[in-house]
This record gives structure tokens, C-alpha cells and sequence, in this order.
């Protein structure tokens, strides 16, 4: 079982959230999933444009003065503030916490946004894959953060791969190997209606492990099935 080197806080809900969107693309790309950019590199351009005007007009007015680029500023200024404001809008309204997007060799794509809740050590994953038919489907993926994380701080991978790889269809698929089959245990509740013999019977295939079926078929298993002793004269 892989597990990472590096500590963090396991207090620090940022801390927690970051490591493990980067885990994300490492996984990902390891099963040949081709990632793409293009979000990552539009937020960036935007944000270096916007320094590229505030390093022109810092030149500018260092330079020639302030008198002879005030109308140049105000235009920076304007331009700068449009910038901002597109990128704000990239970041909440188009990008709205991807962590990843890529396809596969099939030429599916998988989109995958990833967000925490206030306080609250749990880790929501919204995957959205995409046929090249072009039918999706968008499944929620919500786990405890300590179950990938130990008690010092340390990124087990294991258990985070299974998560992914049990949770979304074309990640199985690419890495079955780490699918884990969920198993739902039952729990018969015992009804008002239940005799007391039903009752005693249910307890007794508890506790031994034997067919309840079994249990109930032998008549000495119940109270009213034993056999009174005989009074002695």
C-alpha cells in the first residue's frame, strides 16, 4: 500500500481538499487518461494579463510621469478591472471547482469537480462522463477524508484509487484491479406480530451462525419444543 511521504494537518480542511484534488490527475493519468488544460491555461492567461498591465503602467509612470500617462492609466486601469472581472466569472461560473478533465483511449470524457463543506471532513466528488455518443451521466461520490488519510497525516493511495475506481463506471473499467464490490448486510427486524417461538428462534441463528430455516425446522430448538422431564415417583 502506497503511502506519501509528506505530512499535512489532518485539522486543516484546505490542506486535505488540495492534496487530494491532486491525487486526482496523478491517478488518472497513470491509467492513460489524456488530461486536458484548457481551464487551467485560460485562468492563467487571464491572470498574467492582468499583472502585464499593472507592470505597463508602473513603467509607464515611472518613466514619463503621471501627468503625461494619466489618460494612458485610467485605460489600464479599465482594462484591468474587465480582466478581473472575467476572471472571477471563469473561476465561479465556468471552471465551478474542476479538478480534472480528460478522456480515455475509447475517447469517453470524464469531468470531475470537487468541493467541502464548512467544518465538515467530508470530500464531495461530482463526476460527469461523457459517451462520444455524446450520452452523460453525473454520479456524487461523498467520503470521510480519514479514510484515505492516517491519524499523522500521511496520503494513503490505495484506498483513494478504490474509491474512484468503485464509484465511477470508465475508471473501473481502465483499472479494475482496484474495484471494490459494495456488500449490504441486511438486518431483519423483528415485527410486533412474532411469536415468542420466532423470536427465540431469530436469536439463536444470531449468535450461532446457523439458517434461521434450519433453526426454526428442529423442534428442540424453542422453548415450547423441549421435552418436559419426567417427575420422578
Amino acid at each position: 500500500m502506497a503511502v506519501s511521504t509528506d505530512r499535512i494537518s489532518v485539522h486543516s480542511m484546505a490542506d486535505l481538499k488540495n492534496t487530494s484534488d491532486d491525487a486526482i490527475p496523478a491517478y488518472l493519468n497513470s491509467l492513460k487518461f489524456t488530461q486536458s488544460h484548457h481551464l487551467s491555461d485560460t485562468r492563467l492567461a487571464l491572470g498574467y494579463s492582468a499583472f502585464a498591465i499593472c507592470a505597463a503602467t508602473f513603467y509607464w509612470d515611472y518613466k514619463l510621469g503621471f501627468e503625461s500617462t494619466k489618460h494612458y492609466t485610467a485605460v489600464a486601469v479599465a482594462i484591468y478591472a474587465i480582466l478581473n472581472g472575467i476572471l472571477t466569472f471563469w473561476i465561479w461560473g465556468v471552471e465551478k471547482g474542476k479538478v480534472y478533465i480528460g478522456t480515455n483511449k475509447a475517447g469517453q470524457r470524464i469531468e470531475i469537480s470537487s468541493k467541502t463543506e464548512k467544518f465538515t471532513p467530508i470530500y464531495n466528488l461530482s463526476v460527469t462522463t461523457v459517451q462520444k455518443g455524446g450520452k452523460s451521466e453525473t454520479v456524487s461520490i461523498k467520503k470521510p477524508f480519514n479514510a484515505w488519510f492516517d491519524k499523522a497525516g500521511h496520503f494513503v493511495a490505495l484506498p483513494f484509487q478504490q474509491m474512484l475506481a468503485s464509484g465511477v463506471k470508465i475508471v473501473g473499467e481502465a483499472d479494475p484491479t482496484k474495484v471494490v464490490e459494495a456488500k449490504k448486510k441486511e438486518k431483519k427486524v423483528e415485527g410486533p406480530d412474532k411469536s415468542m417461538d420466532e423470536k427465540w428462534a431469530s436469536l439463536l441463528a444470531e449468535s450461532s451462525g446457523v439458517s434461521l430455516d434450519d433453526v426454526v425446522a428442529s423442534p428442540a430448538a424453542t422453548p415450547s419444543g423441549r421435552k418436559k422431564r419426567a417427575k420422578k415417583a
